[in-house]
């Protein structure tokens, strides 16, 4: 198996998992592959955070992330409140209807994560966490040098 083989199970892996995400995301009314659904998981986790905090963990421009709020709050999952620490600034809420949908997708991705990790050990799952990470911050580390 040479290199090349690594760029083919990415896209393979890319393809298979828009094909199980799809249609799940789809019944709570996001795009699917525009990355709403993180952003709802992580404000799940972690609620009242100004746009560049969202950004920044969920890998998204700025400028991206704006259409994503926007089509988010049209929905009514989201509302934007004045950041007390910075007039420039919101932070990004849930609202009752988004906290509802988003521990709805938190089991969607749950239920992906048993999908992929049938039949694999966890000694498997951390070899592979380790390597993709790796992988990832070797691209992200080359996109650094290229800007």
């Amino acid at each position: 198996m040479g290199n090349h083989y690594i760029r083919e199970l990415m896209a393979r892996g890319e393809r298979a998992r828009k094909q199980i995400f799809s249609p799940l995301l789809s019944e709570f009314g996001l795009t699917p592959g525009q990355g709403q659904a993180r952003i709802l998981y992580y404000l799940l986790l972690k609620n009242h955070v100004t746009q560049k905090e969202l950004a920044d963990n969920c890998h998204f421009e700025v400028t991206t992330m704006s259409r994503n709020l926007d089509k988010l709050e049209k929905l009514g999952l989201i509302i934007r409140q004045n950041n007390p620490d910075c007039r420039r600034s919101f932070l990004i809420c849930l609202t009752d209807k988004g906290i509802a949908e988003a521990k709805e997708i938190k089991k969607v991705f749950e239920q992906f994560e048993q999908i992929v990790s049938d039949g694999i050990t966890e000694e498997e799952i951390e070899v592979f966490l380790k390597v993709m990470t790796r992988m990832c911050d070797n691209m992200e580390s080359y996109n650094q040098k290229e800007k």
